[in-house]
């Protein structure tokens, strides 16, 4: 699942080419959901401009010019692509958005291959409402090391479910979850209640780090090859992990361990954790 750093990037690619871009004709594909229903979501994108693109937590946000919102969450398999329109749709294209700009006509495609994915267009109301469920992120330079960890204590788990945990912290998934805590030293099995402030302050920190690394990045695209923006290119921030995926712990050469915390693959060190 695409986490902070590869939403980001898309976002970024979005807002460089096609903020501005008028939503001339909209297209549902196949058994795709979207919502409020098909029409609506037809008839009030249909004519909109695109005003900006941005991020909330995983979400890419389409601001348009009716105060509306067009919200799509790539979950496990989505995928968003520049085409040149007319040309044959790629496999599991759900939706197609056909948008202009002067004498400029390109497609958006929402590809999307197991169709967990959310798209849908909210009001200003449901917008406040969708942004209201996420806690603060990393990289908000107003959270402080003590709010992150009155955050984290919220909830006796985990400090690794903790972390995926929207609600309490927003963007991070498992990827960075895992490395985070190993540059923090901190064993992903460790109780929310056990942790001091200066491990949450070690912890921002990393977090704060690789986030911004993948960023630089351009973002992970794993083996499945699912990750790619706009144009199709591949990340490259999957040649820097630091833990997940290792085999050999990279600061003391031990075996790195692989097992499942709280339902998610997680690897770590024991020695360095």
């Amino acid at each position: 699942m695409p986490e902070l750093p590869e939403v980001q990037t898309i976002v970024t690619v979005l807002n460089e080419k096609i903020a501005g871009y008028k939503i001339k004709k909209v297209e549902t594909l196949g058994p795709f959901q979207v919502f409020p229903s098909r029409e609506t979501f037809r008839q009030e994108l249909e004519g909109t401009i695109i005003t900006q693109i941005q991020r909330v937590a995983k979400n890419i946000v389409f601001n348009l010019d009716s105060n509306n919102y067009l919200v799509i969450h790539l979950a496990m398999t989505g995928q968003i692509l520049f085409q040149k329109t007319g040309e044959p749709k790629p496999t599991h294209t759900r939706v197609v958005f056909t948008i202009t700009k002067n004498d400029k006509k390109i497609d958006l495609n929402y590809l999307d291959t197991r169709m967990f994915g959310k798209v849908e267009l909210l009001t200003e109301k449901e917008f406040q409402a969708l942004t209201a469920k996420y806690g603060p992120e990393p990289l908000d330079k107003t959270l402080t090391p003590e709010h992150f960890l009155k955050s984290l204590q919220t909830k006796k788990t985990t400090i690794k479910n903790i972390l995926l945990d929207q609600s309490v912290i927003a963007g991070v998934g498992n990827i960075y979850a895992t490395d985070a805590l190993f540059m923090a030293g901190i064993n992903p099995k460790t109780s929310t209640k056990e942790l001091t402030l200066k491990a949450a302050t070690k912890l921002l920190a990393a977090l704060r780090a690789i986030l911004t690394e993948s960023i630089e990045h351009r973002g992970s695209t794993l083996s499945d090859k699912m990750y790619v923006d706009p144009f199709g290119r591949h990340g490259k921030h999957q040649h820097y992990f630091r833990v997940y995926g290792k085999r050999i712990c990279a600061i003391c050469n031990g075996e790195v361990v692989y097992e499942k915390v709280n339902g998610r693959g997680t690897y770590f060190c024991p020695k360095c954790q």
